[in-house]
């Protein structure tokens, strides 16, 4: 008779913590994506390294982790920046705008082009977003250099907004990740960048040239690096996916498939 009064006790403790994990995600503000986000977030480099050794980099939510070094070099370097990441703000600022700059939603990417996870984005799950939502006028799409992986990301960066004065941002954006090489291994130098500017239709390779060579817009990459830090991004790929006021902005870290962009955007539209 005791051991069924036992069963009996562990039957209902089971099932009201069955109840209770079901009513936190529930009454939850945020989709699963962004709780899983926010413990993936909270993780150690020594945990992450662990969850990468085991799974490759197929990790759902892969990401490059910035280095502590290049936290403190950046951090002493943004003392003064204004962390301001509504889309007008970063529009005005020369940020690369892709789609209507009304729509309701944007989404704003700080990105590496020397980044794989960032690759990966840029080639799985961003033709996605594009054809879904920002062709259809519903979400816009911002980049922001968050350079994190060496002298050649700096060099891509600066010809990426080479291009962007010519509107041709997004063709350069696509080429990179297209061709995207070993990191640091030359093919991101100056003078593939010009190679690669020769391909892109319509492009003055001329202007561009002399852009890249006069590093241009060395400030603009270093201003990106000290907002990406300030705002306590911690890799690349970073999005911010926000109202078009810059309003109810979530953070996603990492290279997440199209599902999850898709549940934070199709949230925010029904807001």
């Amino acid at each position: 008779m005791k051991d069924k009064n036992k069963m009996a006790v562990l039957y209902f403790l089971l099932a009201l913590t069955t109840f209770s994990l079901g009513l936190a995600f529930a009454l939850s503000p945020y989709p699963l994506e962004t709780i899983i986000q926010l413990a993936k977030a909270a993780e150690t480099a020594e945990e992450r390294a662990h969850e990468q050794q085991h799974n490759g980099s197929n990790v759902e939510n892969g990401f490059s982790p910035v280095s502590p070094e290049l936290s403190k070099q950046v951090t002493n370097q943004s003392k003064r920046v204004t962390i301001n990441l509504s889309p007008q703000s970063l529009i005005q600022s020369g940020s690369p705008l892709q789609g209507n700059p009304a729509a309701p939603i944007t989404i704003v990417e700080f990105g590496d082009f020397q980044c794989e996870f960032c690759g990966r984005f840029a080639k799985e799950t961003e033709p996605k977003i594009n054809a879904t939502y920002i062709q259809t006028g519903k979400a816009n799409m911002i980049f922001k250099n968050f350079v994190t992986h060496g002298p050649d990301s700096i060099t891509a960066a600066i010809a990426a907004q080479c291009a962007n004065d010519q509107d041709k941002f997004w063709n350069f954006y696509n080429l990179l990740y297209k061709n995207q090489g070993g990191e640091n291994t030359g093919w991101a130098n100056t003078n593939n960048m010009k190679k690669f500017a020769m391909q892109i239709s319509g492009l003055n390779t001329q202007k561009f040239n002399s852009c890249l060579e006069s590093a241009k817009y060395k400030s603009l990459v270093d201003k990106d690096n000290a907002l990406a830090i300030s705002s306590g991004f911690q890799g690349t790929p970073t999005f911010v996916i926000e109202k078009k006021d810059g309003s109810k902005a979530e953070t996603l870290l990492g290279a997440y498939p199209f599902p999850s962009f898709k549940a934070i955007i199709d949230k925010k539209l029904s807001e």
